[in-house]
């Protein structure tokens, strides 16, 4: 059997764009990034290193370079779900 592409489900839905957090944003340290690759519009999901989200945003394809750029160095996993090559 080969590859098969996930289904619906399993590709990332956030919700627009929020950030959490529990305590003072300067105490906020994401260490990982999700990204949900998209033809116009990216879902960011960010976490801390217990897990806790703490960032949701969802990006313009012209606006990523900038945000990422804007980011300490942390750990980044892409989803690209069945339609993301088009």
């Amino acid at each position: 059997m080969g590859w098969m592409a996930p289904t619906r489900p399993l590709c990332a839905t956030l919700g627009s764009s929020t950030i959490l957090s529990k305590g003072a944003p300067s105490m906020t340290k994401i260490t990982t990034i999700g990204l949900d690759l998209a033809k116009r519009v990216f879902q960011v999901h960010g976490v801390d290193a217990t897990g806790a989200v703490v960032l949701r945003k969802r990006l313009r394809r012209e606006d990523v370079l900038v945000f990422f750029t804007q980011l300490p160095p942390c750990r980044i996993g892409m989803v690209a779900c069945s339609t993301a090559h088009h």
